[in-house]
């Protein structure tokens, strides 16, 4: 760590230990239990980096997936995954994954009530009825395991309780309407059930309409394709079986969601002036005998209400999900067994280029099924608390992906699979080693071995083996500074096994394992509450180093294949999480990240380029939200704002680097949140107040390929109401 950032942290930090806290009000901030180090424990005292939010935020937000997520926390980047409504891209401290296709692996871990969501196709599903949600920062590697170098989120559902029955309906632009029932509901002596309903709709931000460039020669005129494209349409149901006795509880789980949209509209924001004039009519070889001018006039670098597309595009994905959670007190501490089979049925079909020229479109067909199964034992005496056990997971992956090119001129179809077979032993300790001083020891020990495949159909195929294995620690001191604040010192280490690169080019490389990832994090943190706990403040600085970094890279010289490069980078940051009230009706939350990130290594590209820009890395993060009470109803204000950053990791010599550079944005949303009268709520939304039409991702596809780049924009303005009414 620099003179400088030490300096930094001790202005903060020596400002608080002197602050007089003989405020008196009558008003306090919620406490906050956790349960991210596998046992309950208050937000404040877990001396680890952890985001909470609650059941009241989640309410009046409507939060219901990890897309919902996004800006909340510092250093942590969640957009869908470019040209998907169900697939998401999780940044976190640096760490991420940028390749979509089923066979990677994430950087950042998703939870579902305890149960490991194993990949980012069809992670973007609604899970009504939260009770809170944990977004973990820095690896995760003893408690959690396997890709979660970046760190952890925990969507954790409220229980059965026998609470009653609600419903919530929700109306808005673009033709949305959603509509939420929830039956909960005691049917025995201790035993609980709970059923769940969701279904949601919305219209598309984007018209498809036919072109205007209908009289250049290649142009394909929409007439029986889709008229609006960005559209949702799922359907969600939930199932919960639970006991709660003395000593045991047992809660059973089914879940299902079907999604059916139309996937957001790929823009063309860039080509090589004159690029599509070199494909003349003589050069059907590549077009099919088709010219293709005038491509570099539908370019255009803002938000389109309209497209003009020439193919079917579509997304549908099916995610199914059981778990059975049984829990036993016992003389030595609580004894927990989680299993879950999950599996994902996720297709869809692009216009990748974006305009209707028949360029280039393509196919995906995926089948995912994963079975976990957790058993760990934990407990506590006097000077101690512990917690030990046993992780297993057996995945396994397909995606068959055909392709088209220039009107079908060119067309080959590629399938890849990836299965995977992983146990671990894990165990953490916390010990009181003097007054107001703990000590915690953490270890796991993970084994994998992997399985790739990949074919040319009709051509070529083969497979390839892998077996990888480490051991991360753990090692955190903790210290009870004053009532008011605590201090914490924590290393720790992450693991993420190699992989088979199903997009190569070549399918033998496909089929070579490329290396595990690991980190080594060092993390300062203070956590405190003044003014009679009126204000939370919490501080962290880190510093993580990734050995052999898992870099996906599209050549220069390639449409869309890719190649895996391990390289070693540098990310370091500070975080400051604070929420204030300012008076009893008045509360501002304000959440800050900076993050300092560069490869270390000398790693180049196939095509000679070393690597730069460390992807989903803004220099800064910022989230602020305002909430003001007037009695009856509240207002509420709430904008986030993400600073320049790269979506690849692309040379400063490489004319690639500017055009998936995206700029610093910013949007604000406004919420007007009332209660009529009893059991009845009412709330009016407007999200993205100010329209703002900000670039969310970017894929370059190469010079081979025309430097033709595609683009993915925010959502337009939006407005909504809310009616919840609860039984």
């Amino acid at each position: 760590m620099s003179k400088f950032k030490i300096v930094f942290l001790a202005i903060p930090l020596t400002f608080l230990f002197n602050l007089n806290l003989n405020a008196q009000s009558a008003g306090m901030l919620e406490e906050v239990v956790v349960t991210a180090q596998k046992k309950e424990e208050n937000l404040q005292d877990a001396p680890i980096a952890i985001t909470a939010i609650t059941e009241s935020t989640i309410d009046d937000l409507d939060i219901a997936n990890v897309v919902d997520l996004a800006g909340m926390a510092p250093n942590v980047h969640i957009i869908n995954t470019p040209s998907n409504n169900t697939a998401a891209t999780i940044a976190m401290r640096g760490g991420t994954t940028i390749n979509p296709a089923i066979t990677w692996e994430p950087t950042v871990g998703m939870y579902l009530d305890g149960v490991y969501l194993g990949k980012g196709q069809g992670a973007i599903f609604d899970v009504v009825d939260l009770e809170r949600v944990e977004i973990l920062r820095g690896p995760q590697g003893t408690l959690y395991g396997r890709n979660t170098l970046g760190g952890a989120i925990n969507l954790i559902s409220k229980k059965p309780s026998g609470a009653g029955s609600s419903a919530k309906v929700t109306i808005g632009n673009y033709g949305l309407t959603q509509s939420q029932f929830i039956a909960d509901y005691e049917i025995g002596e201790n035993i609980f059930t709970k059923v769940v309903i969701n279904n949601k709709k919305r219209g598309g931000y984007v018209n498809n309409a036919d072109s205007p460039y209908q009289a250049a020669q290649g142009v394909v005129p929409n007439t029986t394709y889709h008229t609006e494209l960005d559209t949702i349409d799922s359907k969600g149901f939930k199932f919960t079986l639970a006991y709660e006795g003395d000593k045991t509880s047992v809660n059973l789980s089914l879940d299902r969601t079907d999604q059916d949209n139309i996937p957001p509209f790929a823009q063309l924001t860039n080509t090589i002036p004159g690029w599509s004039d070199a494909f003349g009519v003589g050069a059907s070889a590549l077009t099919g005998g088709l010219k293709l001018w005038p491509i570099e006039m539908f370019t255009n670098s803002s938000r389109q209400g309209v497209a003009h597309i020439n193919s079917p595009t579509y997304e549908t994905s099916v995610v199914e999900g059981t778990s059975l959670t049984i829990a036993r007190e016992m003389s030595l501490g609580t004894l927990k067994a989680i299993w879950s089979k999950r599996k994902t049925d996720w297709d869809d079909r692009l216009d990748l280029d974006g305009g209707p020229f028949p360029i280039a479109d393509t196919e995906r067909h995926t089948n995912y099924s994963a079975e976990t199964l957790e058993v760990q034992l934990s407990g506590s005496t006097d000077k101690m608390e512990y917690v030990i056990g046993y992780y297993a997971l057996k995945d396994d992956a397909f995606t068959a992906n055909p392709q088209s090119f220039f009107g079908g001129g060119q067309v080959f179809a590629q399938n890849y699979s990836g299965s995977g077979d992983s146990t671990a032993l894990f165990g953490q300790v916390t010990f009181a080693v003097a007054e107001n001083w703990d000590v915690t020891l953490g270890a796991r020990s993970t084994e994998e071995d992997k399985v790739g495949f990949k074919e040319y159909v009709g051509i070529i195929s083969a497979s390839g083996e892998g077996s990888f294995d480490d051991t991360t620690g753990t090692f955190i001191v903790s210290h009870d500074y004053s009532d008011n604040t605590n201090l914490y010192f924590k290393v720790a280490d992450g693991f993420k096994a190699g992989g088979f690169n199903a997009e190569s080019s070549n399918p033998f490389d496909a089929a070579t394992p490329y290396a595990p990832e690991t980190i080594s994090s060092t993390e300062f943190g203070l956590k405190g509450k003044y003014f009679d706990n009126r204000m939370m403040l919490n501080i962290a600085y880190f510093d993580n180093e990734h050995e052999d970094m898992q870099i996906s890279y599209f050549t220069a010289n390639a449409a869309a294949a890719s190649e895996v490069i391990n390289n070693s980078a540098d990310i370091s940051g500070l975080e400051i999480e604070t929420t204030t009230l300012i008076n009893d009706s008045t509360r501002l939350m304000i959440n800050l990240g900076t993050l300092d990130s560069a490869f270390t290594g000398d790693k180049s590209a196939s095509d000679g380029y070393k690597l730069e820009q460390v992807p989903y890395s803004p220099k800064t993060t910022l989230y602020v939200s305002l909430e003001k009470d007037y009695g009856n109803y509240r207002m509420r204000l709430d904008h986030s704002r993400i600073g320049e950053h790269a979506t690849f990791p692309y040379s400063s010599q490489d004319p690639r680097a500017d055009l998936t550079t995206l700029a610093s944005r910013g949007t604000t949303d406004f919420r007007l949140l009332t209660e009529p009268m009893e059991n009845l709520q009412l709330n009016f939304w407007i999200k993205n107040l100010t329209d703002e039409g900000h670039r969310m991702s970017s894929i370059p596809f190469g010079p081979g390929f025309g430097q033709l780049t595609l683009s993915y924009f925010s959502a337009p303005r939006t407005i909504g109401m809310d009616l919840h009414y609860k039984f």
